[in-house]
């Protein structure tokens, strides 16, 4: 699912393999690891997205498992939860309270933690602590378009995040690719036809987003 480069130019991914589900390097061939594969002792249902620190620190979601066609989704081990893994140690898991944590990013400072929430109306922040750990939950800015699902839910299709140079934050979301602020105000929306997914900037000086 998610991908992320650290520091040290290994490929860190999100693996959904049924029974094999876990946060871990994949390349290059023989740094292959697995970060966490369960939060005590209970698996992962379905790890959604990633972001790593410049110090190694991974925050991931954890959205949990989607539905079949026509059917409920499986009941997971997990709840809906946000994990911050520091370097060489354990999972924690920072909140509970998105109902469906998705995208995942840092501000360029790595001192604001962003968090997507598929079924809620704001994107989440976080302040990121001296030692990593994220804190302080609170809206950082509304979706300018949030729906109901058929159980009544908001339904905003948020879903990946990217930022730029100067902090401003990128999201994947129902009518296109807003563009918020470091503050949280709405810059303005690149219209896409189709729902977006996941977006990155990339290509010569990383000054092309692609979507």
């Amino acid at each position: 699912n998610g991908l992320a480069w650290d520091a040290k130019g290994r490929l860190l991914s999100v693996q959904t393999t049924p029974g094999a589900t876990r946060i871990g390097f994949i390349y290059p061939k023989g740094s292959e690891a697995t970060i966490t594969d369960n939060f005590e002792g209970k698996p992962y249902g379905r790890p959604n997205d990633l972001v790593v620190s410049k110090t190694g620190a991974v925050y991931f979601s954890e959205p949990g498992p989607n539905a079949a066609p026509g059917q409920a989704p499986p009941t997971p081990a997990l709840p809906p939860a946000v994990y911050f893994v520091p370097p060489g140690g354990k999972a924690v898991q920072v909140t509970t309270a998105i109902e469906r944590p998705n995208g995942i990013m840092l501000s360029p400072d790595e001192r604001t933690l962003y968090v997507n929430n598929t079924n809620g109306e704001h994107i989440i922040a976080f302040d990121v602590a001296s030692d990593g750990k994220p804190g302080n939950p609170r809206p950082f800015a509304k979706y300018p378009i949030v729906t109901k699902t058929p159980a009544g839910q908001p339904n905003s299709g948020a879903d990946g995040l990217a930022v730029d140079a100067e902090g401003r934050l990128y999201c994947a979301a129902s009518g296109g690719v807003h563009v918020f602020s470091p503050k949280g105000e709405l810059l303005g929306t690149i219209p896409v036809s189709l729902q977006p997914q996941n977006i990155a900037f990339a290509g010569a000086d990383k000054k092309t987003l692609f979507i």
